[in-house]
């Protein structure tokens, strides 16, 4: 073996050289000739300095270098990608459905559908209903998948504007037929005679019952051609042909009652209903308003955001209106960004179908003695809704966090006592309808107001 010092060493040089064993186990021979050295190997022929010149291997090249590089970094990721993909399928993530035994029974129910179902089918209709069915699943009433066309119809309700006839509708849950809840006045259905409670059997010869609430919105506001209602009112059923306009949802009713009181009936809260909350506030103050009732019953919520806008009016810049809590604990408040600040006194006025915004706006000015609450004891919807929006148009809403009053009171499922209670029944609230006089919480209202005033 060759041993190493610090000198540079040389294989032996001699012609007697074994070619079975290298030439360099000798250490202290030297190269006595102008013969290059010369290393011979079983097998191999003599070869030369320069020959092994000629076949020293060359360096790569930087680019060559760097598209290997490149390669093998794509490689890794597709090869991640997939390994990613097989876990995801395998072991599912998240809430457990995305894996492969799920996709595996949902594509032979797509066999079975397929060979044995005696219907046509809708592919598009049935991919709606496989993510309907999923929120669905989460067992949140106030849960929901929207698909593009109901994701653009509910953004445009919301707004306040859209192209209808005016109604506001519900379906009935054990005939499955869509009622009609409140007419716009002076709006096409009005004109054309549709009155609150008539039930919607058919649009346009289509059965309301088959359709759904949703869809039967959707078959009225199709396009801008006047739409044909099967309606069914006091046993007697009917056809009306309504036209459809630009309608503005008129969410805010005022006038003025005696003694300078104010009355303002908020229905529910879209976009502009602040912009109308304000206009309202404007034309009182201008009429000489000393004392205010807004009406909150019935008022099932909203956005958060018009309810922020109308309760700033009353509560001083920065002082928080509400707070919310993820399930993490994270939490978020909200404060007023009032500029100027209404001093006058206020009565809320409260039933049981008072819910979410209208009870965020009744326990903020509650908690503050800035209003007193005269009714029955608010809904109890204490929770907080997202609607998230997906890349191919659709959405999904789901309750995201939980409210809290000022205070830190939480009323879900609980709701808001009110400061003075007095109770209608259902009777009595159709009563009053046509009489305030026989409207008991509205009367205390007055009595409240009228010591105060």
């Amino acid at each position: 073996m060759m041993e190493r010092n610090n000198n540079e060493m040389e294989p032996e040089n001699t012609e007697n050289t074994d070619i079975g064993s290298p030439a360099a186990e000798n250490p202290s021979a030297g190269d006595d000739g102008d013969r290059n050295p010369r290393y011979v190997y079983p097998g191999q022929e003599e070869m030369t300095g320069r020959d092994l010149e000629d076949v020293t291997p060359k360096k790569p090249g930087r680019w060559t270098s760097r598209l290997k590089m490149a390669v093998l970094l794509l490689v890794v990721a597709v090869g991640g990608f997939v390994v990613g993909q097989v876990v995801l399928l395998f072991a599912g993530s998240g809430s457990g459905v995305n894996n492969f035994r799920v996709m595996t029974k949902l594509s032979m129910l797509e066999a079975y559908v397929d060979h044995f179902f005696l219907n046509d089918t809708d592919g598009e209709h049935l991919e709606d209903y496989i993510y309907k069915g999923y929120i669905a699943g989460l067992d949140d009433p106030y849960a929901a998948y929207y698909n593009a066309e109901e994701y653009s119809q509910l953004m445009e309700e919301d707004s306040g504007e859209y192209v209808g006839i005016g109604v506001t509708v519900r379906q009935d849950a054990d005939t499955g037929y869509v009622v009609v809840e409140q007419v716009n006045k002076n709006g096409p259905a009005y004109n054309a005679g549709v009155q609150a409670d008539d039930v919607i059997m058919a649009v346009d010869g289509e059965d309301t019952s088959k359709l759904g609430l949703q869809d039967t919105v959707s078959a009225i506001k199709k396009d801008k051609e006047p739409v044909v209602l099967t309606v069914l009112r006091d046993s007697e059923t009917m056809e009306i042909t309504v036209d459809k306009s630009q309608i503005v949802m008129e969410t805010v009713t005022w006038e003025m009652k005696e003694n300078k009181i104010g009355y303002i009936a908020v229905s529910q809260f879209v976009e502009n209903t602040s912009e109308q909350f304000n206009e309202a506030l404007t034309s009182l103050s201008e009429e000489g308003m000393t004392s205010l009732i807004i009406d909150l019953r019935d008022n099932g919520g909203g956005l958060l955001t018009a309810c922020l806008d109308m309760v700033s009016r009353f509560v001083p810049d920065e002082k928080l209106i509400v707070y919310t809590e993820d399930k993490n604990g994270s939490r978020t408040e909200y404060n007023s960004d009032s500029v100027d600040v209404l001093d006058l006194p206020v009565v809320l006025l409260v039933n049981e179908n008072s819910a979410s915004a209208s009870e965020i706006m009744t326990g903020c000015l509650k908690d503050y003695g800035i209003a007193t609450v005269v009714g029955e004891t608010t809904y109890g919807k204490g929770i907080v809704q997202n609607i998230m929006p997906l890349p191919d148009g659709s959405a999904v809403k789901m309750t995201v966090s939980k409210y809290y009053t000022p205070l830190g009171n939480d009323i879900h499922e609980v709701g808001i006592t009110p400061d003075i209670t007095v109770e209608m029944s259902d009777e009595e609230w159709a009563a009053a309808q046509d009489d305030e006089t026989k409207d008991t919480q509205l009367q205390e209202a007055y009595r409240v107001l009228s010591g105060k005033n």
